[in-house]
């Protein structure tokens, strides 16, 4: 059962953090429902599945999480949730999205890679490419569960001060923090700047080759590519940076610390109103065309 504290004391940092959650979290919440229920309606009609439907979807669920319990962050804006169970469980929900999102990107970085490095290894593959993406979604859940499970100790009431704030003497600890940092951002960045580099310098090199639609068509996805490529970094980063600074912070920096670590929550929240439109339609395009293409263009060339 919730219980709140509306009259807790705050000093000026968290008032100014108050106004600033009251105000940034009800659009983004608003606009990442629509955006999800749209994706959602786009799937119920579907007739036949693809592999990129299986990650889109794998991702779409991991937004509903975050846009699902989202009211609860901006009911603490306004009223504070003394921390307890439901606190606790609400940051591993947070953690589980966050992480799910990374990982479920990353799939799509990679496997968009292959798709237009490798063609026919793509087209070879096709009768088990489903299997292998429903695989590597459970395998992406199973990691974050494992992860918020063996880490749930750090996120207990008794270490919060607020219900999404640890106490001024808390930190993560060490474990936690490393796979945050090295499995949880630092592995799936550089795959994602990677392969979607790689990707785009394919699609610009084949330029050449094509003209008209076609070409169009590429230098359109080269495009949105890149977006996303920025897209993820920007949502993404900061957040890893205020968890590193909270971790090796003195307590004399705690509130730029927090206010740092508030703000760029915020901002991996937004990415949830991206995913649902870019990722989907970006896909849907490179699977049902430019496959296709590529490997006519191959084909021609061999």
């Amino acid at each position: 059962m919730m219980e709140y504290n509306c009259s807790a004391e705050m000093n000026d940092t968290d008032k100014a953090l108050s106004y600033f959650e009251r105000v940034a979290y009800p659009p983004v919440f608003i606009v990442g429902l629509f955006f999800n229920v749209t994706a959602l309606c786009i799937f119920c009609r579907l007739k036949r599945w693809t592999d990129t439907h299986i990650y889109m979807f794998n991702l779409l669920v991991a937004d509903f999480l975050a846009i699902i319990f989202l009211p609860f962050r901006i009911l603490e804006a306004f009223c504070q949730i003394k921390p307890g169970v439901l606190c606790t469980f609400l940051l591993c929900t947070q953690y589980s999205k966050m992480y799910s999102s990374i990982f479920t990107i990353t799939a799509i970085s990679f496997h968009r890679f292959i798709a237009v490095k490798f063609p026919f290894l793509t087209k070879a593959l096709a009768s088990r490419s489903k299997m292998i993406a429903i695989s590597k979604c459970i395998f992406i859940w199973m990691i974050v569960v494992v992860i918020c499970a063996s880490n749930y100790g750090d996120l207990l009431p008794d270490k919060l001060q607020t219900c999404y704030d640890l106490r001024i003497t808390e930190k993560l600890g060490t474990r936690f923090v490393y796979l945050l940092e090295i499995l949880g951002y630092l592995i799936p960045v550089l795959i994602v700047i990677l392969c979607s580099t790689q990707t785009i310098y394919i699609l610009i090199r084949s330029l050449k080759h094509v003209q008209g639609r076609d070409k169009m068509e590429r230098t359109n996805i080269a495009a949105i590519i890149t977006a996303n490529m920025f897209t993820f970094i920007v949502c993404f980063t900061p957040v890893h940076i205020g968890l590193l600074l909270q971790y090796i912070a003195s307590d004399d920096s705690h509130d730029f610390v927090h206010v740092f670590l508030d703000v760029s929550e915020w901002i991996a929240t937004t990415n949830c109103c991206l995913d649902s439109i870019g990722y989907y339609f970006l896909l849907k395009r490179v699977k049902g065309t430019l496959v296709h293409t590529e490997c006519k263009q191959l084909s021609r060339v061999s």
